[in-house]
């Protein structure tokens, strides 16, 4: 399984997530703009176990031979340079990130070379190089062998803060292929957003939720199967696997619902506008479009939920936590939002005189 944890970031332009997998960075299954890598200064010899390697044996990518000829350099100033532009991959450039080691030995931490990363996402925008998804390992927790419990919650501080500033960045993935310590990586990051064990239950081990499950699956390989603008679509294919494996837990499904509640919405949805439009000008949209209360209701108790599991557990909000039997509720309200929006045929136009709702073949 790729997806092992998810931390929803709320921003002024929307929800945004930071996700953790456990699979080779070399060989994303996935797009993103950006893959990140680090190394010694000036040094890019492909050790073993390394990602620098891993790009050398899978892709034929030679890192000493794109830091000879950057895109951009930052060497100098940022201890950072970006490749040309790669083709053919799941990324499209390759940014070097230099001299963490150094970093930790100069002042305990490696806070100054991962700021310099995310300040150089900022100066991309400017130079045309789309950053709206990056990918990387744990910064010099590999062959550089630093401390996760040291370079994670920093790496996820910058991350949450370079989401709220960066309005063209919408997604982090730190990827890690070893096994141990990509579990190491969720403990750690479960433990420093204080989730409860609560939170961290798997979903579906209660049988009641688990028939329920058996239905959203179905319904969600039709929405993937029948629609060509989510056969490859992440966020289902991440619910799908998790629902599979039977690896949901309770922050998961709200997190990963609400994305795909946003999804879901956005495509059925005739709002168009070049500013950031939430899930709940989504879902009012379609109020003012025929479609009855209830079901009204039921997306903003879905979008309510994702908001919920959202927050740190240390939240002093009354009543502070869910049941088994709300958590049940949730979970049909998921599934009968499937049935609306299969019955729509993935996607609405809407006559506003009068407000009527057609299906789409």
């Amino acid at each position: 399984m790729s997806l092992l944890n998810v931390i929803s970031v709320p921003t002024a332009t929307g929800i945004k997530t930071i996700e953790i997998h456990n699979t080779d960075i070399s060989q994303l299954k996935w797009d993103v703009d950006l893959l990140v890598i680090s190394a010694y200064q000036n040094k890019y010899t492909p050790q073993p176990n390394t990602v620098i390697q891993s790009l050398q044996d899978n892709t034929g990518i030679i890192i000493k031979d794109l830091a000879m000829k950057p895109f951009l350099d930052f060497r100098e100033s940022l201890n950072c340079w970006i490749s040309p532009r790669i083709n053919d991959l799941h990324f499209k450039y390759i940014l070097c990130v230099e001299g963490i080691k150094s970093n930790i030995a100069y002042d305990g931490t490696s806070e100054g070379a991962i700021s310099n990363l995310f300040a150089v996402l900022s100066i991309l925008q400017y130079k045309n190089v789309a950053t709206s998804s990056i990918a990387l390992p744990l910064l010099g927790t590999g062959y550089q062998n630093n401390s996760i419990e040291i370079i994670l919650p920093i790496l996820i501080d910058q991350a949450i803060k370079a989401l709220n500033t960066n309005s063209n960045l919408d997604t982090i993935y730190f990827v890690e292929v070893d096994e141990r310590k990509a579990k190491l990586i969720d403990d750690t990051v479960n433990k420093y957003l204080k989730r409860s064990n609560e939170t961290l239950e798997m979903v579906l081990e209660d049988p009641h939720i688990s028939n329920i499950f058996d239905q959203i699956l179905s319904k969600l390989i039709v929405v993937r199967d029948s629609n060509p603008k989510m056969t490859d679509n992440k966020t289902i294919s991440d619910i799908i696997e998790k629902i599979v494996t039977k690896q949901l837990r309770f922050f998961e499904l709200g997190i990963l619902n609400r994305k795909l509640l946003e999804l879901l919405l956005s495509e059925m949805s005739n709002i168009k506008s070049d500013k950031y439009i939430s899930l709940f000008d989504y879902i009012n949209d379609l109020k003012n479009s025929n479609i009855a209360d209830w079901m009204i209701t039921y997306l903003h108790t879905l979008r309510v939920f994702g908001n919920f599991v959202s927050h740190k557990d240390d939240a002093k909000e009354i009543p502070n936590h869910m049941e088994k039997t709300d958590i049940i509720f949730f979970v049909h309200a998921m599934n009968r939002f499937l049935e609306f929006y299969l019955n729509c045929k993935g996607g609405v136009t809407y006559n506003r005189q009068p407000a009527t709702l057609s299906l789409v073949s």
